[in-house]
């Protein structure tokens, strides 16, 4: 399987040496995401899809949960299988977990790289027990920025391939054996490093003038918040009744 962090480097849309210092970012992420999981389930065992480097299931772990991973990309499923935990490199199809094994799964930022949305969540509502719970934080379309700039969102990157708004994850859900119980939008922690660096998508002289200043200033650990009203977290519960067919309708 591609590696998107290759992909991304390919089309210089990251700086690795950028990205490779974000991880106390990361985990402070992973540590709020679970936090506010936690307002719907507090134990049980996770799955998360698309685990990345493990920085989220490892806080779940510590927590009160059993986890395991989904990775795509084998090096980020070296380092997540570094921090004891279970992670299979490859598809959740190709993972075969048992039926009704996991009480909830998450897939943060993951439903957009999918070429067939339907057919994994099909999937993820054979994995997942009844009454149990599906996390799902994705890019929503239907924002300020999308009307104003179009192409030129931020989200609007060549591995996103499908995008949604409120009204379409639901139907997703829907069709799929979901019923959303909560859906916000959602902003980000990161460093001011990072914020100025990706600003180099949209104009580089700025980003490295901004670097400059930051560097000579020792303000590039700062952490910043941003919420651009275009990134969505939905909760949805795995309804007891029916498996959906092969065209997203129950038998």
């Amino acid at each position: 399987m591609e590696r998107l962090s290759g992909r991304a480097r390919e089309l210089d849309l990251v700086e690795p040496e950028v990205e490779q210092s974000e991880g106390p970012w990361r985990e402070l992420m992973a540590r709020e995401r679970l936090s506010d999981l936690r307002r719907f389930v507090t134990t049980g065992r996770l799955l998360e899809v698309g685990c990345s480097t493990g920085e989220f299931l490892e806080a779940a772990t510590n927590d009160s949960f059993e986890g395991a991973g989904v990775e795509g990309d084998r090096e980020n499923c070296r380092i997540t299988r570094a921090r004891g935990i279970d992670c299979h490199a490859g598809s959740l199809c190709d993972a075969a977990f048992p039926s009704g094994h996991f009480t909830i799964a998450t897939l943060y930022h993951v439903i957009e790289h999918f070429h067939e949305p339907m057919a994994e969540m099909r999937e993820l509502h054979r994995l997942i027990a009844e009454d149990g719970w599906l996390v799902i934080e994705t890019p929503n379309i239907d924002n300020p920025w999308f009307h104003m700039i179009g192409a030129r969102w931020r989200q609007f990157i060549p591995d996103h391939i499908f995008f949604f708004d409120r009204r379409t994850i639901s139907m997703l859900c829907e069709r799929t054996g979901f019923e959303i119980v909560d859906c916000r939008n959602v902003g980000k922690a990161m460093s001011l490093r990072l914020f100025i660096s990706r600003l180099g998508r949209y104009n580089r002289l700025l980003s490295r003038l901004l670097t400059a200043i930051v560097d000579q200033f020792g303000l590039g650990d700062r952490t910043i918040r941003l919420s651009f009203g275009d990134v969505m977290r939905v909760y949805a519960k795995r309804k007891a009744h029916g498996v959906p067919s092969s065209d997203g309708f129950f038998n």
